[in-house]
């Protein structure tokens, strides 16, 4: 706010002091005789003091015969002297600096010599203008409020590199006049950071979720172009009635993968059915799959029994390690597809039902043919259309982000907060994974559960990447100062619960962490 621009005479009414006040934004207005001599000024006290005290008809003249004792100059001087106002100041958690009406500094109270990092004795006197040249700040507040005569904040950069809020506001004397101006100054360092780190970690979390698709809840990695291409062939078929059998080593998601393509079929809101061939008996296998009536066998359940693919009725039935399956059952599951009818075991009742069927192997379907265990005919019925998964080792893009979020997954299972070194990761990288996913998986399982210690290295992974890391070349010194600098801090931030106490410990300003952290990806 601006005094003293604009003046009322004497003889105008508390109402157009009000307006004259509000419309040229004053905190004081001078009122002024008929022939131009100045009476005196008003404040908005007064104006505040007269509205309480119901004198609405005061003129601007006697608003000025009516006012209570006003502050002389200097007044506050034994005040910013005395003992209690000492107490009083450097009570405060945020910094106080006060400077008199010319820029010159008066008083700083403890919270500001913590912030900045400048002693109270060496800059009680100085101008705020030699505060400026001497690099303590980079632009004074006080002077701005002395030249605008109103209150100032903005932000400042300190000299110790911290980032502060400073908030200054003056103090007028009778006449109209800046007697003092109170800087409040408030570290916004640990704020800022605090920020950075959040939006680091939300960096962190979108690049952990970069995925194209999700199942059950859990992200799908892609970052390797032929798992994009396949998961968008994926999903085309999807749309589609059309059988799919995935391909691929054991362990690459073929699970998964279905589950995928189920998700974005028009049978989603159905059942998922799974069933592992390979993991039920031959004698066994078609009462799973068909059912079986009444007595239909020794042991059997009285009532019957419903099979697998009555269970999947609307949705879809995921046949793995279909290349397992008998003949027999192979022919059953023709009709299945063909005629949409089957006869439980030990029954005479047909029954109709409406699945999808999807399959996968990790075996060569058209050797099985060749070697007379798998019918032809059921082979071209179920691979109409063949889609085949890449193994892990093609894919090395997405080793680095499956490990994370398998760390980031049983970490929050196990209640642990293990982190992998750059070298732990290297060594994942080599690795030839014949287990694929469900290998690496594995892989972090054990390090987490079993590790005494919260980081990992390559030389606390199984007995395979130990040997890979023994044959690792001689780091060169950028990579073992690398190395090096990574370890220390990721034992600091495992050590201590804020990123302010583990930079204490590293003899580091917390930005600085913040950032090495967002680059080394610990998270």
């Amino acid at each position: 706010m601006i005094p003293n621009k604009d003046s009322v005479k004497g003889s105008d009414s508390l109402s157009a002091v009000i307006v004259s006040m509000v419309k040229g934004d004053h905190i004081s207005i001078e009122v002024v005789h008929h022939d131009g001599a100045v009476l005196g000024t008003l404040f908005l006290s007064d104006v505040r003091n007269a509205i309480q005290s119901g004198r609405e008809d005061d003129t601007a003249a006697s608003l000025l015969d009516h006012r209570p004792e006003l502050v002389a100059p200097h007044q506050f001087e034994s005040l910013l002297k005395s003992e209690m106002f000492a107490i009083l100041m450097n009570s405060l958690y945020d910094g106080v600096y006060v400077t008199d009406g010319k820029g010159v500094t008066l008083k700083v109270n403890k919270a500001y010599e913590r912030i900045t990092g400048i002693p109270a004795q060496a800059i009680i006197g100085m101008h705020m203008r030699d505060m400026e040249k001497a690099g303590y700040i980079s632009r004074s507040i006080s002077l701005e409020v002395i030249k605008q005569k109103k209150v100032v904040t903005r932000m400042q950069r300190l000299a110790s590199g911290r980032n502060a809020m400073v908030s200054g506001t003056p103090s007028f004397n009778v006449h109209g006049e800046i007697e003092y101006v109170v800087s409040v100054v408030r570290d916004m360092t640990d704020l800022l950071n605090m920020q950075a780190e959040l939006e680091g970690l939300k960096e962190q979390q979108a690049e952990l979720e970069r995925f194209v698709g999700k199942v059950d809840g859990t992200p799908i990695v892609a970052e390797d172009e032929k798992t994009v291409a396949f998961l968008a062939t994926a999903k085309r078929v999807a749309q589609t009635t059309a059988t799919v059998c995935l391909l691929g080593e054991s362990g690459v998601g073929k699970t998964k993968a279905a589950a995928y393509i189920h998700e974005h079929s028009q049978r989603k809101d159905k059942p998922f059915v799974v069933v592992n061939c390979g993991a039920i008996s031959e004698t066994l296998i078609e009462a799973e799959l068909f059912g079986y009536g009444p007595g239909a066998f020794t042991g059997a359940l009285a009532k019957g029994k419903k099979g697998l693919i009555e269970a999947a009725h609307g949705g879809t039935l995921f046949l793995d390690e279909v290349g397992e399956l008998p003949q027999g059952t192979q022919v059953k599951l023709l009709k299945v597809l063909d005629e949409h009818r089957f006869t439980p075991v030990g029954s005479t009742t047909e029954k109709r039902v409406d699945v999808r069927l999807l399959s996968a192997t990790h075996q060569n379907l058209a050797s099985l043919v060749k070697e007379g265990i798998m019918r032809e005919d059921f082979y071209y019925r179920i691979a109409v259309v063949p889609l085949v998964i890449e193994p892990l080792r093609e894919r090395p893009k997405e080793i680095d982000r499956l490990a994370r979020f398998f760390l980031q997954e049983l970490n929050s299972r196990y209640g642990r907060k293990v982190v992998l070194e750059s070298d732990a990761f290297k060594a994942l990288q080599k690795r030839q994974w014949p287990g694929n996913i469900r290998e690496l998986k594995n892989v972090i399982d054990y390090v987490v559960a079993t590790s005494p210690t919260p980081v990992i290295r390559a030389s606390d992974l199984p007995q395979p990447f130990i040997q890979n890391e023994k044959q690792m070349p001689a780091l060169t010194l950028k990579e073992a100062v690398f190395q090096l600098e990574q370890a220390m801090i990721t034992k600091a931030l495992a050590d201590h619960r804020t990123t302010r106490k583990a930079a204490e410990a590293l003899g580091i300003s917390q930005a600085a962490l913040v950032t090495k952290r967002k680059n080394y990806s610990f998270d």
